[in-house]
């Protein structure tokens, strides 16, 4: 078949020839599928560490302001973007930790591709970001610090290198939530950039919507959380009892509480599906959570225990058990005491006046619409009988208004301020 095919085409006239040979010339010189045509050329800015969550709310951000941005994921959870085009694989980025600098910047060098390349953003963990600087020295190296700056690093030794970082002309040091920023300044006495996170990546289709729930099931959240329900001894069929008693009491139709997670599992928890139901009830288990923002920036009315029940039910806010153990926390605690932090107690003191005083910069506490609740009664009272959909409405004012101040920022950041598009990533 293809010995008669190829004689067929050699008899054929001059003119289909040439218009074959004009044909595949003009594809060799198109832009590549799904990639825009002002992206074809290499990114002006990479992003690349551990966390895709950290990843993908900054990849839809640049690209909404018209940054021509690719991504290099190093998380396990990297199958959530695998129909992303703006996601990409090279062996530089998935060796730069281990690689010398020369073996990178030879990489770099091989690399056409990279030749406009002007920035390079890290999150997670943020340590990380040191080895960039492997890259060659006009790569400028942006830090938006997405969870402590202690984390996956010696402490005393990555607090001296931010100060460093901080006056090196080469580094932006910023934060994405304002619990970070205030860690960072106590250990280092310096204010990096605010830069909250705002989840682009959720379409505009769904950040605009009207509260038009689909069921009667209320999310038990975050995503990750598969056990914990704080004020109901973590009983999943006891807070439904509760619910259905209060229902009942006020002749109205019950909710089902339900965990995300066995909800929607094998990857289903998509922000399409989240979007569907009338609440969520958060148990916050770390000082910072991108799933949580996720669902509070999705306008589901969010309901959160009041701080007094967080006390001591909260995993991942201090360095020690789970990042450090105590010699190395005290050891941090003596290099940078609280006598000279300019606050009243140290982030990693484990008193009840220290978690309630910290406990203002977290997330929760930061934004204007969560519920709080001290009881079940009181929880009950205001997912049953308050204007759900008038919260929601009160959210989505508040999340639009973040967005568009945000977007401006960065905007300015990478002197694209004269133009923002409005880009969400499905």
């Amino acid at each position: 078949m293809y010995e008669k095919y190829m004689k067929s085409l050699m008899q054929a006239k001059p003119f289909i020839l040439l218009f074959l040979l004009t044909c595949s010339k003009l594809l060799s010189n198109s832009p590549q599928l799904g990639v825009p045509p002002e992206f074809k050329d290499g990114p002006e800015i990479i992003i690349s560490d551990w966390h895709i969550g950290t990843t993908m709310w900054q990849l839809a951000v640049l690209k909404s302001i018209g940054m021509p941005v690719e991504a290099y994921s190093l998380s396990g959870h990297r199958r959530y973007a695998l129909d992303n085009p703006s996601f990409h694989e090279n062996p530089l980025f998935v060796n730069l930790g281990s690689w010398s600098e020369e073996k990178v910047r030879e990489e770099f060098a091989k690399n056409n591709r990279y030749s406009r390349l002007t920035h390079v953003l890290c999150s997670f963990p943020p340590s990380y970001i040191t080895a960039f600087e492997k890259l060659p020295p006009q790569v400028a190296l942006l830090l938006n610090i997405g969870h402590r700056i202690h984390i996956s690093a010696s402490p005393n030794d990555f607090t001296q290198r931010l100060v460093e970082m901080k006056r090196n002309p080469r580094y932006t040091i910023a934060a994405m939530s304002e619990y970070d920023f205030h860690y960072m300044h106590y250990y280092t006495g310096l204010e990096p950039l605010r830069l909250p996170v705002i989840s682009q990546h959720i379409s505009q289709k769904l950040r605009d919507a009207p509260y038009a729930p689909c069921n009667r099931v209320v999310l038990v959240g975050p995503s990750h959380n598969t056990t914990r329900i704080i004020g109901f001894d973590n009983n999943l069929e006891y807070l439904n009892r509760l619910s259905a008693t209060f229902a009942a009491r006020y002749g109205l139709k019950p909710y089902t509480f339900k965990f995300i997670k066995s909800l929607y599992r094998n990857d289903q928890a998509t922000m399409e599906n989240l979007a569907k139901h009338p609440a969520v009830l958060i148990n916050p288990y770390s000082a910072f959570s991108i799933s949580m923002v996720e669902l509070y920036h999705l306008n589901i009315p969010f309901f959160v225990p009041d701080d007094s029940l967080l006390i001591n039910t909260m995993d991942d806010v201090r360095l020690y058990p789970i990042y450090q153990n105590r010699e190395a926390v005290a050891h941090l605690e003596m290099q940078y005491p609280v006598s000279t932090s300019g606050y009243p107690y140290s982030p990693n003191d484990e008193s009840t006046e220290a978690q309630r005083y910290w406990m203002q910069f977290m997330f929760f506490n930061q934004v204007k619409h969560a519920q709080r609740w001290t009881d079940p009664d009181d929880l009950f009272r205001k997912l049953y009988l308050h204007d759900l959909c008038q919260l929601h409405d009160d959210m989505q004012a508040e999340n639009a208004e973040l967005f568009n101040e945000q977007l401006k920022v960065w905007a300015a950041l990478f002197g694209r301020d004269k133009k923002i598009e409005n880009i969400s990533e499905q």
